[in-house]
């Protein structure tokens, strides 16, 4: 079973590579098109494109409707704003670029998440922020500069300029899109901005392509600036949207050994580029417990109820003890509510008793299985997914067990954590 996950997983990644060096053949700029964005855990361009080299089609249904999509978005992605404070008279500034939502504002400060730092707790440094969900707080904080979009609706006329804007470029359907939209359009804020000042780069790096852009736009105002990425994420079983694609970071940030093998390894980074650094996102990872976690995306509600049933009826584990999580980001979907009730029914049901701790993952594991790993030491996921099952050959820490059809159970091979941890909380002002 194990060998079977890692060579079709070995597979998708040797033909991404050889997309990769084909498209970069093409003169097509692979850090900046959705085209190679293969994020695997939600529907985009990326995927329906890795699904197109998998079954050695150039055209789909699904491809299609995702780029319409891409494009039509173009046309109420306009009218943003950015609120600036004044830039203090300095030789050299530090500059975060990250993103922000309402409760990430208290008083008179912003918390970032992903580099554990208040704003009003470090010198020196401007955080440019890109608005989650355009909420702008109503105290001006003094360095803090909020990207956000007005309310607007769809402009066919600023879909027909931003066509004929890109047409006439080489390769232009790579860059026909949203994403590349939006790119543009916070590159040009951020270097307009600071486009006289001297400054080091600091980003929650996931290699994105609007960051990927910011990024080479950092590089053109001053080789002398230099940009440093933290992979805040926790350890993913497939993590192909980070291939190295030549990008003009100088330094990477990741919080474990393990991630920096992986990276090296598997997806093509310079060991010089990369660093090892103590946690600034996960120094303080809670017990996992007893918590069933829903998917990011809901495709199948009954495959994921059955499954729970087996695990019910053949293993004693779920009772009523169990937390049901929804992830941040969908708190207000009404198909994870739903999904949430109907599981919850189960659980009241159920009067199992045991005092077992483990937890279980629907769908795409994100950095949850490695948190429940690192506290725990083992957990359940069930998955119809080949991008989302954890391989031991890639990640030679974890002990992998297939318990029946699509659920697995996976184990931590030693005690070492896998999160290099700090004693105290660290930050990033330690580090700047």
């Amino acid at each position: 079973m194990e060998k079977k996950i890692y060579q079709i997983q070995k597979n998708t990644l040797s033909l991404i590579k050889n997309y990769l060096i084909n498209l970069k053949f093409k003169d097509i700029k692979i850090e900046l098109t959705p085209f190679s964005d293969f994020v695997t855990w939600v529907n985009c361009l990326g995927l329906q494109r890795l699904k197109l080299l998998e079954s050695n089609k150039k055209i789909s249904v699904g491809f299609l409707k995702t780029l319409f999509t891409e494009i039509f978005s173009i046309g109420k992605s306009y009218n943003y704003s950015l609120i600036s404070p004044k830039i203090k008279k300095t030789k050299k500034i530090n500059i975060v670029y990250s993103y922000c939502k309402r409760e990430d504002f208290k008083k008179n400060y912003f918390f970032d998440l992903y580099f554990n730092q208040r704003s009003d707790k470090i010198k020196n440094t401007y955080w440019f922020l890109i608005s989650l969900d355009n909420y702008i707080p109503k105290i001006k904080i003094d360095n803090i500069f909020i990207l956000h979009k007005k309310k607007n609706f769809f402009n066919i006329f600023y879909l027909i300029k931003y066509f004929l804007k890109i047409f006439k470029k080489k390769n232009f359907i790579y860059y026909l899109n949203n994403t590349s939209n939006t790119s543009q359009i916070y590159s040009s804020f951020f270097y307009q901005t600071f486009k006289n000042k001297d400054f080091n780069l600091y980003l929650p790096f996931e290699n994105r392509p609007h960051q990927n852009l910011i990024i080479n736009t950092v590089k053109k105002l001053s080789k002398n600036n230099k940009v440093y990425g933290y992979y805040h994420r926790m350890p993913e079983p497939l993590q192909t949207e980070m291939f190295y694609k030549s990008n003009k970071i100088d330094y990477l940030w990741v919080d474990s050994l393990i991630q920096k093998i992986v990276f090296n390894k598997f997806y093509g980074w310079p060991k010089k580029k990369i660093n090892v650094i103590k946690s600034l996102r996960h120094n303080n990872l809670k017990l996992r417990k007893n918590i069933i976690f829903l998917p990011y995306q809901i495709n199948n509600i009954n495959f994921f109820l059955t499954k729970l049933d087996y695990l019910n009826k053949n293993y004693n584990i779920l009772n009523k003890k169990f937390k049901i999580s929804i992830h941040p980001l969908m708190k207000k979907s009404k198909k994870h509510k739903i999904m949430k009730d109907l599981i919850a029914k189960k659980l009241i049901s159920n009067q199992n008793s045991s005092d077992n701790y483990i937890s279980v993952i629907l769908g795409e594991p994100g950095s949850v299985a490695f948190e429940c790993l690192d506290t725990y030491g083992k957990v359940i996921h069930i998955t119809t997914s080949k991008y989302d099952i954890f391989s031991s050959k890639i990640w030679n820490n974890i002990k992998v067990k297939l318990i029946s059809e699509n659920i697995y159970l996976y184990e931590k091979k030693s005690e070492r954590n896998y999160v290099k941890k700090n004693k105290y909380y660290n930050k990033l002002a330690n580090i700047v």
